[in-house]
């Protein structure tokens, strides 16, 4: 079975660490497949004198070099976005940091369960961490304890680079009016100059800020020009930000059947029956375009159904939202079903670098996301993008290093913490 494709069966995980051993497809309730499938996590090998003794958090800044526009629901992003920053400190003089989603008030509500205690003990072999508002730093502090990447505490790795896309084409021709459509020409123009093989573009434009019909062509305009820009090479995708009813996405996918979409992402809000039309549909029309939903969800058991049902073809949960943990059983309980594995990791450039280190290690893993934001206070030491890939390093934990010249000259005097 090649790494990434679609399978069901063993994967590139080592048996160690791993439950996936079915080899037929599985006709149980949802509870009984998660259990089924359900990954291992190894305990760290972790001196017991090692304990947790300050943890921080503070909001940190990304810039992006160009604005970032409309989707089908949200007015311009801009070219700013903030990160939840959080660092945890041992008396080994070891540290980890992460981005979360929690706040200031939940991250204080972990401390108690967190602080005076050995990094190995808060890894349960089934939940993985659960102290989600500190868990991406827990993941980086125990790598660098143990001298591995975070990949090699879940796993054997699978495969050798990460495919990402770029997610940043927004409805940039409303930013620039006066460009219009040029302007998206010009960013998919950029988007092939800085190493990318795969871009997604936002549609929906008629949802909300043009006339139905009008942004409906504007869509398709847009679609046809980017496709001749990018040329038959390099995947393209749709992203319709819940912008269209059922009907409105068959439309559009009859208006472009022409133009090789790669994959639909969240076109509609889910339901069981509504996905069950749009699946016939791709399926009368002989449309190959893949079936990509799941970014908002806050947790994964919502979209099961659409899971085993095979009405969506890539999950897409935020990895930023439900956490390392949860996403490799996630990855786990989607192989079962022959689905594959596209985190979602908008607005946080943190969330590519924890993508990156799951892409290693399930089998069915497709893509990562690149997100236009850079921050200032870390740097991606261990990563090197090229030809539409990061590979990653042995570095230690997330492969990334604290600016401590920025963090001290911006962040650390309005940090709050917690240490015994």
């Amino acid at each position: 079975m090649p790494c990434g494709s679609p399978a069901t069966g063993t994967g590139c995980m080592d048996g160690e660490n791993y439950l996936l051993i079915v080899v037929f497809p599985i006709r149980q309730s949802t509870n009984q497949t998660v259990r089924r499938s359900m990954p291992l996590f190894s305990t760290p090998e972790i001196s017991s004198d090692v304990r947790i003794t300050r943890i921080t958090y503070v909001e940190v800044t990304g810039k992006s070099p160009k604005m970032i526009g409309k989707n089908a629901v949200k007015d311009d992003h801009g070219d700013t976005n903030r990160e939840r920053l959080v660092r945890v400190f041992t008396n080994s003089g070891l540290e980890g940091f992460g981005v979360t989603r929690a706040t200031a008030d939940a991250i204080e509500a972990e401390t108690p369960n967190a602080l005076g205690v050995n990094p190995a003990s808060l890894v349960d072999a089934v939940q993985g961490i659960t102290l989600r508002g500190i868990e991406h730093a827990l993941w980086d502090l125990i790598g660098k304890i143990t001298g591995k990447p975070v990949y090699a505490l879940l796993g054997a790795s699978c495969r050798d680079t990460i495919d990402a896309y770029d997610g940043g084409l927004y409805f940039c021709d409303l930013v620039y009016p006066e460009l219009g459509l040029a302007r998206v020409e010009q960013e998919a123009v950029e988007s092939l100059a800085q190493g990318h093989r795969a871009i997604k573009m936002k549609i929906g434009r008629g949802h909300k800020w043009m006339p139905p019909e009008e942004g409906f062509s504007r869509d398709v305009d847009a679609i046809r020009l980017v496709r001749k820009t990018i040329g038959p090479d390099i995947k393209l995708m749709v992203d319709g930000n819940n912008g269209f009813d059922e009907a409105g996405a068959e439309r559009l996918l009859e208006a472009v059947g022409d133009q090789d979409i790669y994959w639909a992402e969240e076109m509609f809000p889910e339901t069981i029956e509504d996905y069950t039309k749009f699946r016939a549909f791709l399926d009368r029309n002989d449309l190959k375009t893949l079936i990509a939903d799941g970014e908002t969800l806050a947790e994964p058991s919502p979209l099961y159904p659409f899971i085993e049902q095979h009405l969506i073809d890539v999950v897409q949960l935020d990895t930023k939202r439900i956490g390392l943990s949860a996403w490799w059983r996630l990855a786990a309980f989607s192989q079962v079903h022959d689905r594959l594995c596209a985190p979602h990791t908008w607005g946080s450039r943190f969330a590519v670098y924890v993508t990156a280190h799951l892409g290693k290690v399930i089998p069915n893993f497709l893509s990562d996301e690149i997100p236009a934001y850079d921050p200032d206070a870390y740097h991606p030491t261990g990563f090197t993008f090229k030809d539409g890939a990061y590979t990653l390093s042995d570095m230690p934990g997330w492969g990334l290093e604290i600016d401590e010249q920025v963090y001290q000259s911006k962040y650390a005097r309005i940090e709050r913490h917690w240490e015994i």
